[in-house]
């Protein structure tokens, strides 16, 4: 009797390396396929959803307009087809070297990515998804471009299966790569592997819903306010009720026009609650959603996060491709003693602040100051041995944003003189709020280089302390504006593979100049190490 036919979109026994054939040793030119496989196939229905949700308007405005009905039809039918389409095309195959994804009828395309460029495969699941068991993988490499190829959808045993085969493969392909470049075999000789271990899982963190309610009221951005309401009037302006909101504004702008001076600073201070009240309900909200269940695991040398409530996320973040390390606290959350902590690898870059696409470049959501540094042993090992020699940057740090506060109060005293003459001195306040910025910059500001890391740490009101491996740094830029030429002040940009860059400003020209070639002189070394 012949065996049964796999599963479409399972991983054939025959795809994998069984233990006889691992002892064999194949050809140089051989390929051998580790794994190999399909969608699944309720991403139809998925599709199939996503297609009747794209008609829904034009099927309402065919009510009004038959030829809506014609377009709605065509839409359908052709999103329907091009769904099925890539799921009869694509196929995923994993090799000792590549992870190949081919796809397309008409438009054929295939995609090679190499094993050791592979930064990690990402999880995402929304609630449909995970009802139907399935889950989209995200590739992510080092070119920058975040996610370099998705795999919508996969079942969960495919997608983990998938991942621990290139987990257990990406090492052999940097060895076959070493290899290659030592042909005369002059390398240490190769020794017998023996089959790993279960590696044993540890908590690293785990964040609590305390946590994550303070992460929520600390993170009002009030920039979002802003485009919702530029959004919102664009909106009226279009569908002709900007008469109507002005009529409305009008009545209500003679409403407190007649009210006491007191009543009226109540009712405005009233409103401005409402706004900040709305906006911290929304951020807490969001951030329970997105951060829900948040934990992060060490497994032998990787962190894995695993996050969320209506979308989960499951993300691998291997410590040797750590780029950067930041502790980033808002003045409100270093007031409270709350701190986040972020890491970039090589595959993205980021603006201190804000976080990356999902989340993917936060560690921990929110903890404590001192919680946060004590986690930086388990994301940059050898750092818990690292003595970091403090040093703070020029006094003439508090020069350079006075003056720069003189030219700001000149430029607003000459173009508002005409119109308010006297009253245009009010701007030479600007002088003083800038200088007391200078010393609030240069207090905060310092940099610490160890044999192995270089730290760092900024800030004005809030504060943010950044930790960079010397191994990983590409370049080291100094930079001198005009006022910095006159001061003799310069800044220092420390760049790494496809991370963010991190800069260190207004050093004194000589200091910058002796961190740049001590950086590059250790980065060398660690290069040289390396190979």
């Amino acid at each position: 009797m012949p065996p049964p036919a796999p599963a479409e979109g399972a991983l054939t026994p025959g795809d994998e390396l069984s233990a006889e054939s691992a002892t064999e040793s194949p050809a140089a030119d051989e390929v051998i396929v580790l794994a190999r496989g399909h969608l699944h196939p309720a991403i139809l229905l998925l599709r199939l959803i996503d297609a009747l949700r794209q008609v829904i308007l034009p099927l309402i405005l065919g009510l009004i307009q038959p030829w809506f009905l014609v377009a709605a039809l065509a839409l359908f039918v052709l999103q329907l087809t091009s769904a099925i389409v890539r799921y009869l095309t694509l196929e995923y195959t994993l090799t000792q070297d590549e992870l190949r994804i081919r796809e397309g009828l008409l438009h054929r395309q295939e995609r090679r990515i190499p094993l050791d460029r592979i930064q990690d495969l990402g999880f995402e699941s929304t609630i449909l998804r995970r009802a139907l068991g399935l889950v989209v993988i995200l590739v992510e490499t080092a070119s920058g471009r975040g996610v370099e190829a998705r795999l919508d959808s996969l079942s969960r045993a495919d997608a983990e299966h998938l991942r621990e085969i290139l987990l257990a493969a990406r090492p052999a392909a940097t060895a076959k790569i070493a290899r290659s470049d030592d042909p005369a075999g002059q390398g240490e000789p190769a020794t017998a592997q023996l089959p790993p271990e279960p590696e044993v899982e540890w908590l690293v963190h785990r964040s609590t819903t305390r946590e994550l309610l303070v992460r929520g009221a600390t993170d009002m951005r009030m920039s979002a306010f802003a485009v919702t309401g530029y959004a919102a009037y664009e909106l009226a302006n279009q569908l002709g009720f900007i008469g109507q909101i002005a009529g409305i504004a009008s009545t209500f702008r003679d409403w407190l026009a007649s009210l006491p001076t007191v009543l009226l600073l109540a009712v405005l201070a009233g409103a401005m609650f409402l706004v900040v009240a709305l906006g911290v309900i929304t951020s807490t909200l969001g951030n329970l959603v997105q951060f829900h269940g948040f934990k992060i695991v060490l497994t032998g040398d990787v962190l894995q996060r695993r996050y969320g409530l209506l979308t989960t996320r499951q993300k691998t973040l291997p410590r040797a491709r750590v780029q950067r390390v930041t502790i980033e606290q808002t003045w409100l959350r270093r007031l409270l003693g709350f701190a986040v902590v972020k890491a970039d690898s090589a595959g993205g870059s980021r603006t201190d602040g804000q976080d990356t696409s999902a989340g993917w470049d936060v560690v921990v959501p929110l903890t404590k100051a001192d919680t946060a540094h004590a986690l930086l042993p388990a994301l940059l090992p050898g750092i818990e041995n690292t003595y970091f020699a403090w040093h703070h940057g020029s006094r003439k740090l508090v020069i350079r944003t006075a003056v720069q506060g003189c030219l700001l109060a000149g430029v607003a005293i000459a173009a508002t003189w005409w119109r308010i003459e006297a009253n245009a001195l009010f701007a030479l306040l600007i002088i003083p709020i800038w200088t007391v910025l200078g010393v609030l910059v240069w207090r905060n500001l310092g940099w610490a280089s160890g044999e192995e890391f270089f730290a760092l740490q900024h800030g004005i009101i809030g504060k943010t302390f950044a930790c960079v491996p010397t191994k990983k740094v590409q370049a080291v830029v100094i930079r001198q504006g005009i006022v910095g030429q006159l001061l003799g002040l310069a800044d220092l940009t420390v760049y790494v593979a496809g991370g963010s860059p991190t800069c260190i400003p207004d050093l004194t020209l000589r200091d910058a100049r002796q961190l740049c070639c001590d950086l590059s002189q250790r980065a060398a070394i660690a290069a040289e190490q390396d190979w």
